[in-house]
């Protein structure tokens, strides 16, 4: 056996421990945190009025009400030890998601790409740096590069996907909203690695949707000259 193969099989084995040593209580975590994110790519098979009327924004904050309380009603799974802001963190994710849909009728796809930035951003961050997280953030050492490069990787193409989906107007163009994505994902992750007691939920939430309202109607000019 090669030197080279000997460090990828000695990699393997550490990754393969680290997903070991997760608790279990995570992965139910981390499925309950994700399943909100496939909610855009449902809902934009679903014929709905744009902007959206009062009985559509009923049905999507019923059904983020819904998933929030499945979440804390799997409070004795799903909390971590010494964790004391759950409450706040489950309750952050869903009021920054439903503020932008009840600010920005006219635009679900601005909520539909921020559920996906939380959901799968979020996820992908915190096994990614559970299992290849050896290299830290020089800001926090808490967090690594693996997190963050993760996080962009799972958050950038379905934000993506759900804004050009649900934007419903031929003159959106795939650019414009594979920039908006992009932006919405890189600032969740950089926000996701600030040493703060601040919820991540609502570090991401806020970040993340600040920055797709404000690159979709600087760009949207540009774009349109195109």
């Amino acid at each position: 056996m090669t030197y080279r193969e000997e460090k990828s099989d000695s990699m393997s084995t550490t990754t393969l421990s680290s997903f070991g040593s997760i608790r279990r209580g995570e992965y139910v975590r981390k499925l309950l945190h994700s399943l909100p994110g496939l909610l855009p790519f449902v809902l934009a098979a679903v014929p709905h009025p744009d902007p959206l009327d009062w009985v559509s924004l009923t049905v999507v904050i019923t059904l983020a009400t819904v998933l929030t309380g499945v979440f804390l009603a799997s409070r004795r799974i799903v909390q971590r030890d010494g964790e004391d802001n759950l409450l706040s963190t489950t309750l952050s994710y869903p009021a920054t998601v439903c503020l932008l849909l009840v600010l920005f009728p006219g635009h679900a796809e601005f909520a539909g790409a921020l559920v996906t930035i939380l959901a799968f951003g979020d996820t992908a961050a915190y096994f990614g740096g559970k299992t290849l997280g050896r290299t830290k953030l020089p800001w926090n050492t808490d967090k690594s590069w693996a997190g963050l490069f993760c996080f962009v990787a799972a958050a950038f193409p379905t934000a993506t996907l759900a804004l050009y989906l649900e934007a419903r107007d031929p003159s959106v163009a795939l650019g414009m909203a594979a920039a908006c994505g992009f932006a919405g994902a890189v600032t969740g992750a950089l926000v996701e690695t600030l040493p703060m007691r601040l919820t991540d939920n609502l570090r991401i939430g806020v970040g993340s949707g600040i920055a797709i309202v404000v690159s979709w109607f600087a760009l949207a000019p540009f774009f349109a000259a195109g």
